[in-house]
């Protein structure tokens, strides 16, 4: 096997699979309004959401039990606050579908997803 040239390389050896990373900056509304930042999908092995905007966000896996509101959920804090959700860690909730909601007025999240790749992708840097 040869020595792993860049990250895609030395997580494809850690998984065992190809992942390639999937941004999206959805636009989260103040509460009671309920956004879906991601949906389910069973290819997710981690996530990262970073609140850019200047309202905290409140997110909660799956679609049951209650939305999120500003006494319900994970608070993710204004001006760069972040949660990370892994598979190792975390289990089958990294692949659920997430809803948000912000508190005080309308928020952007900044959505990093690793996903398996199924060797759709070369593992090389994007362009500059």
């Amino acid at each position: 096997m040869p020595l792993p040239s860049n990250v895609r390389d030395l997580l494809k050896a850690r998984l065992g699979v190809p992942t390639r990373p999937r941004t999206t900056s959805p636009v989260i509304s103040a509460a009671p309004v309920v956004a879906s930042p991601v949906k389910q999908d069973a290819a997710r092995v981690g996530i990262m959401f970073v609140n850019v905007g200047a309202f905290q966000v409140f997110l909660v896996p799956g679609t049951g039990g209650n939305p999120p509101s500003a006494n319900i959920g994970i608070k993710v804090e204004p001006n760069g606050g972040s949660l990370v959700v892994t598979w190792e860690e975390d289990g089958e909730i990294t692949a659920w579908e997430w809803q948000a909601a912000a508190n005080g007025g309308t928020s952007i999240l900044f959505v990093v997803e690793t996903i398996i790749d199924e060797g759709r992708q070369p593992a090389t840097a994007p362009a500059a």
